[in-house]
């Protein structure tokens, strides 16, 4: 089954690398919370949800998301999240 994006997602490298900045700036490196429900996500778990749909997957437009959150967003845009400071 092909996922929508799956042509602009680049290579597995470049997904690896997204994954891990995702870790260490939505959260402690090892692990970020979901923006949308909060659920602890790993490197395995996490799935990278453009902010924009349809829009690139660059560090500006994308966030951590499970798997449920990620595929029940679809393609409705939503406010991203940021980080309090």
């Amino acid at each position: 089954m092909k996922r929508n994006g799956d042509d602009r997602r680049g290579r597995a490298c470049d997904r690896r690398r997204r994954k891990i900045w995702m870790l260490r700036f939505f959260g402690d490196g090892e692990q970020a919370p979901c923006v949308h429900c909060g659920k602890t996500l790993t490197f395995d778990t996490m799935q990278q949800d453009r902010i924009v749909p349809g829009g690139p997957y660059s560090r500006d437009n994308i966030q951590p998301s499970c798997g449920p959150c990620n595929i029940g967003r679809g393609d409705s845009p939503v406010t991203p999240w940021r980080p309090i400071a």
